[in-house]
């Protein structure tokens, strides 16, 4: 049967899950810190860094779920200082940044930042121990060996009519009308 491939679905979930948290968390504390929704540039910069933080994120699958909830949650932090300073260097001028707003969007990030990586992490585990047991319950059929093909080979046969002098009829320009 060979071997069994293991499962990414979980690395697959916590790379896209972490990847989406990383601008939303960063947008909303911005727009709490800010007061108003930040510029399509500083989105698309906090995107671009959580697709990285998708890529740096590597399989949690030999760790435990406290070192994966600190790994991640490290990886979250440095990508908001990241995606907080993207933000304000694309920020207009008109929406400065209240010196009075700046605890709410501390708060959200510091509440944000371990909850989102104690819930990625989770719901990786969770999706690990689903697939786990949806693959022994319902095991993939077994490929049972076909015998071999032995090829056939056919060769025209071969036909002497002889030599073409001539055609039939009489070939001319087409009449015109």
């Amino acid at each position: 049967m060979g071997r069994a491939t293991p499962d990414r679905s979980p690395d697959v979930l916590t790379r896209v899950a972490a990847g989406v948290v990383v601008p939303v968390v960063a947008v909303a504390a911005h727009g709490l810190g800010a007061g108003s929704v930040p510029g399509s540039a500083g989105v698309l910069l906090s995107g671009g860094i959580g697709a990285l933080v998708a890529l740096v994120l590597g399989s949690q699958r030999r760790r435990s779920a406290t070192t994966a909830t600190l790994r991640t949650a490290a990886l979250l932090t440095l990508a908001q200082i990241a995606s907080h300073l993207s933000l304000m260097a694309v920020q207009t001028p008109s929406s400065t940044m209240h010196h009075d707003a700046l605890l709410p969007m501390l708060v959200t990030h510091m509440i944000a930042i371990p909850l989102s990586a104690g819930l990625i992490v989770a719901a990786a585990g969770l999706l690990r121990v689903l697939t786990s047991t949806v693959r022994r319950l319902f095991p993939p059929p077994r490929v049972v060996a076909s015998p071999p093909v032995v090829p056939v080979r056919w060769v025209a046969p071969y036909l002497y009519t002889g030599v073409v002098v001539g055609g039939v009829g009489v070939r001319g320009p087409p009449a015109l009308p």
